[in-house]
């Protein structure tokens, strides 16, 4: 008994010296740098704990513009000190989750953005440098022969993702219609943005992206109908099978209507099977148990599929997903696909996102998996292709993917390999010219991506062609 008196004695002791410690070392300013879409921004934040109670604030300085924030959720936890910071952007509010921890060499500080991702980085007591006015140059020089989009303007398209034109600048717009002849809105289209209530839409974004695609003749690819993620709760709430039904046949004629003549194709439905898979799921349609399933059962597929057909019958529909190329995975979506052709729902094509890493590309299954969805009728697209440098890749929204990126600039040598990886895929998509409609990158460049850190896609953060884009255009 002495014994245990004695730990719990040593892990009180250890508890209120870690916040003493807190208490006596973290008041005060600290100053920290983040890498964002936008670029980079400088935190100088200011902590203050004294009687009982912790607040925090900072001065957030990007370019020549500063703002003013006032952390919630402030809370000491042993020697972590963490709190919230909301924010707006493109009308979504986003919530950014801090953690700071003191070490030996100064603060620890973990940003994570929403469902975006997590980056880490020092906070120090001296002001940091400036960060510079643009990214570092490329690593290496970089001569290209052709336009992406004229290489293969009799083959298929190439096109990028963003809910431009907004807060997009005209740098980046030029560049957007430069190297690419279509364009898929990233999130203005899907449900949680356009249609928040049921007796509420947004358009703005929207509509604002196809007036600029239009008047600069890129084609546009809807994103996305039908998803188990970003989709609000009111579709569900006190929802039998009818109501269900009706609720995503209202969404879909009104979103696919408004927009009928205008959009050359849609993504119906997105990442309806579940991930990982054996020998014997792959013999099943492997369903995730969304909201969807839950609420229509199987059928809600060639429903959506049927809705969207009713709404604009030009448009070419899409199944889309992620890792479907190999695998039960792959082979689920042939049992999937197989039925929702048999039941005579309208699919037209499939997408395979291609979320990829450097390396570990897999050229063999992408070449048959293309074949195989060829054989059922359907045409193909690679609709979100960026291959990255670090870390890992897949398609899941939200998860651990996306955290702790590495921030550091490629090497030359990652830059060779993945142009390697770059060319083989091109190679593989020319041999299926047929079947391919088009090839679109997830991003515009190394900024704009949201596998932002792992320098994923053919433009680099200043909108200047990578290794890779030369590897696909060079000598062809």
């Amino acid at each position: 008994m002495k014994l245990v008196l004695a730990f719990l004695c040593c892990l009180m002791a250890a508890f209120v010296s870690n916040t003493v410690a807190v208490a006596e070392e973290l008041p005060g300013t600290w100053h920290a740098q983040f890498e964002t879409f936008a670029g980079v921004q400088t935190y100088h934040f200011q902590f203050d704990l004294k009687d009982g109670s912790a607040k925090a604030s900072a001065v957030v300085e990007m370019n020549d513009e500063k703002r003013e924030v006032m952390f919630t959720d402030v809370k000491v936890d042993s020697n972590m000190l963490t709190f919230v910071e909301q924010r707006k952007l493109q009308d979504r509010e986003i919530r950014i989750d801090y953690s700071c921890k003191l070490t030996d060499d100064g603060l620890s500080v973990s940003r994570k953005v929403g469902d975006f991702g997590t980056v880490e980085t020092k906070a120090f007591r001296k002001l940091p440098d400036a960060p510079p006015a643009t990214p570092p140059a490329p690593a290496v020089e970089v001569r290209i022969d052709h336009l992406i989009k004229d290489v293969f303007q009799n083959e298929f398209l190439i096109g990028m993702a963003g809910d431009v034109p907004a807060r997009y600048s005209e740098t980046e717009l030029a560049a957007a219609t430069k190297h690419f002849n279509a364009v898929t809105p990233e999130n203005c289209m899907k449900p949680e943005r356009v249609h928040s209530a049921e007796d509420r839409w947004q358009f703005e974004t929207s509509d604002a992206l196809v007036e600029w695609a239009q008047a600069n003749r890129m084609s546009i690819h809807g994103h996305t109908l039908v998803w188990h993620s970003q989709t609000p709760q009111w579709f569900f709430d006190n929802a039998d099978r009818a109501v269900a039904t009706q609720r995503m046949k209202d969404h879909i004629h009104t979103l696919v209507g408004r927009y009928k003549g205008k959009l050359q194709s849609w993504d119906v439905v997105n990442e309806a099977i579940n991930d990982g898979g054996n020998d014997e799921t792959a013999k099943t349609e492997g369903l995730r148990n969304s909201p969807w399933l839950q609420a229509m059962g199987p059928e809600y597929l060639t429903l959506a599929f049927r809705f969207a057909h009713e709404a604009d019958p030009d448009a070419t529909l899409y199944y889309n997903d992620y890792n479907i190329e190999s695998g039960p995975k792959h082979a689920s979506s042939m049992v999937l696909l197989k039925r929702l052709l048999s039941e005579g729902a309208p699919v037209h094509a499939v997408g395979i996102q291609g979320h990829w890493r450097t390396g570990s590309v897999p050229f063999d299954d992408i070449d048959k998996a293309i074949s195989d969805y060829a054989s059922l009728g359907l045409k193909v697209s690679i609709t979100e292709l960026d291959v990255t440098i670090r870390g890992a890749s897949g398609g899941q929204f939200g998860g651990g993917q996306r955290a702790g990126r590495n921030q550091s600039p490629a090497s030359a040598e990652d830059l060779a390999r993945q142009a390697e990886d770059y060319a083989k895929l091109f190679a593989i998509f020319r041999k299926h010219k047929d079947a391919i409609e088009r090839v679109t990158f997830w991003g515009l460049h190394d900024r704009r991506t949201w596998r932002f850190g792992q320098h994923p896609l053919i433009l680099d953060a200043n909108s200047q062609p990578k290794p890779a884009y030369a590897a696909i255009v060079n000598d062809k």
